[in-house]
């Protein structure tokens, strides 16, 4: 960097803020201005100008600094009422009571959260402990480790925690951290990087507010562009290669400034390792990926797009957002897990499949597999185009519609409140208003069972 020009920044910054108070949030708008008035500046200076006017013109492109500092200092005030600098943050007020801002205690009308809800939660979903894998109560039944108990009896999801076995174990091959974001072309590429991918086993991909698209590359290299609305190194993805694995982590995030950011990943086609791709807030893309083992993708705020891909095990998780897929094919296991938001899929196969709404519809036209397909709050609607084993589809509070493809296979058909409609070709070993049990065809070997609380089960 030119020292010129740090020096200059650092003096005008100085004099801006000298009339205003010296708090956290006040430093750390400084460190963000800073790095990024020397950041415009040094492109300034590579056109030519002088460090002099560089900087000038830096501090005019980027507008009123005072606004965004009185905006800054009137946050800080009203935070600063309530804060305790010793030990943990207590928060008492008439919404409830809250331990580091709820990220270790909150309880208040919604209910009680210990580590966000990850350790213990009670609300009007019901308790869980440890995510539901230790224990969960809610109007579903009663869920301890592997036994469930719910208005079918007492069973053992084994199909459902295979599922979720092998992406948890698929979990401990990396680190823990990870994050990711969008691509528009109207965006400056400000960041390259490539990466040769026989060193490479695992993509560890994280970022927290872009678009991230993950495209094929017909070459030997695994590419990294990054566009932003700002050129700033200390914005640009932090990545590393160690032990196999090649991680990618966005860079730093301003906390006060705007910053638009858009990641493309190019992935060589005889790439055939295992990725983990998370995004906190902002929509992922895998477009035309094939021939990798395992994926895994985690989606905090924002949607999941999946089109042309082909791999071993996929894992789908959407905090709040939809999932929507075409094309997709998972040879062994397949998991989709939308917490608030819709899953909608087309041309789908899944050897075993664990895919789950819960508040939201299940649609899917020509899906393959077996497994488990339920939507808490919402309709199932399926056309099941070949199965590999049995199939389970529930609503709690929805329609369960089944269109059969195979021509073979049991059926067990339920709801609690509602009609039932089986097929009109089917010998019928059970058959009542709400309750119908048979087969179709003469060689049955797999079950469809369809199950709604509160709604209507037919299956065509």
């Amino acid at each position: 960097m030119n020292e010129k020009i740090i020096e200059l920044v650092k003096q005008q910054l100085s004099e801006i803020f000298e009339d205003y108070p010296h708090t956290a949030d006040i430093h750390e708008l400084a460190e963000e201005l800073k790095s990024d008035l020397i950041a415009s500046a040094e492109d300034n200076l590579k056109d030519g100008m002088s460090p002099e006017y560089a900087v000038k013109d830096a501090f005019n492109k980027f507008g009123d600094i005072r606004d965004l500092i009185e905006d800054v200092v009137h946050e800080s005030g009203q935070k600063e009422k309530n804060e305790n600098h010793e030990g943990h943050h207590i928060d008492i007020n008439q919404s409830g009571i809250t331990v580091d801002g709820g990220d270790k205690l909150k309880i208040d009308k919604s209910g009680m959260f210990i580590n966000k809800g990850k350790s213990f939660k009670a609300d009007g979903s019901g308790v869980s402990i440890s995510e539901g894998r230790v224990f969960r109560a809610d109007e579903n039944g009663l869920k301890l480790g592997n036994m469930v108990i719910d208005g079918r009896g007492i069973n053992f999801e084994q199909n459902e925690n295979k599922v979720r076995d092998t992406f948890s174990k698929f979990d401990e091959q990396f680190n823990t951290n990870v994050d990711t974001e969008v691509y528009v072309e109207t965006l400056n590429l400000v960041n390259e990087q490539e990466f040769n991918v026989d060193e490479v086993e695992r993509l560890d991909i994280s970022y927290g507010f872009a678009t991230v698209r993950v495209l094929p590359n017909e070459g030997d290299k695994i590419i990294l562009r990054e566009y932003m609305s700002r050129n700033n190194p200390d914005y640009f993805a932090r990545t590393s290669i160690g032990s196999d694995t090649l991680q990618i982590k966005q860079g730093r995030f301003p906390k006060f400034l705007s910053l638009k950011v858009r990641t493309q990943i190019l992935i060589p086609s005889n790439f055939s390792g295992d990725m983990r791709i998370s995004n906190s807030a902002g929509q992922l893309y895998l477009n035309g990926i094939s021939g990798l083992n395992t994926v895994k993708a985690t989606i905090n705020s924002g949607n999941g797009y999946f089109n042309n891909v082909s791999v071993e095990n996929l894992s789908v998780k959407a905090q709040s957002g939809r999932i929507k897929m075409e094309n997709v094919k998972a040879g062994d296991i397949l998991q989709l897990l939308a917490h608030s938001g819709s899953i909608k899929i087309n041309n789908v196969l899944g050897r075993e499949f664990e895919i789950k709404a819960h508040s939201g519809s299940v649609r899917g036209e020509n899906l393959s597999g077996s497994g488990y397909v339920i939507s808490h709050s919402g309709t199932v609607s399926l056309s099941i185009e070949e199965l590999t084993g049995d199939i389970n589809a529930e609503s709690n509070s929805g329609t369960v519609r089944l269109t059969m493809m195979p021509t073979n296979y049991y059926f067990d058909l339920q709801s609690k409140s509602g009609t039932v409609k089986s097929p009109e070709n089917a010998i019928m070993d059970h058959d009542t208003y709400s309750f119908k049990a048979g087969y179709v065809g003469d060689n049955p070997q797999y079950m469809i069972k369809g199950k709604a609380s509160s709604g209507i089960v037919k299956l065509y």
